[in-house]
């Protein structure tokens, strides 16, 4: 087999790879076990009644631990994004970048197409 100066550089960059647009991506809070996030938030709204005050600080402290996950997932996606592109790349992994920035961008407006 023939070795080629770039063959390292490909290889590397594919273990760099941001994940393609395809690859289904869902802003998820990262680390968040969403059925005790569930348990906690129907903890807050049924023990609503009994203690009003303490209902609504469990679940703004919930809310506040969730959109934080959701903010780190965000960050690590986007790192990974601009990981495949950010030096050195051709043409078409820049135009694969772009469609993978689509899919990021869609997904967080709600314009998952």
């Amino acid at each position: 087999m023939v070795e080629h100066p770039t063959d390292e550089v490909v290889t590397v960059r594919a273990e760099v790879r941001a994940p393609r647009a395809e690859d289904g991506w869902r802003p998820r809070p990262r680390g968040v076990d969403t059925e005790l996030a569930r348990r906690r938030l129907d903890g807050a709204i049924t023990g609503f009644v009994d203690d009003p005050r303490s209902a609504v600080h469990e679940a703004d402290a919930l809310a506040s631990e969730v959109a934080d996950a959701l903010v780190a997932e965000i960050e690590s996606r986007r790192a990974a994004l601009r990981a495949a592109w950010d030096e050195g790349a051709d043409t078409e992994t820049l135009r694969l970048a772009l469609l993978s920035y689509r899919a990021f961008v869609r997904n967080l407006v709600g314009d998952a197409r």
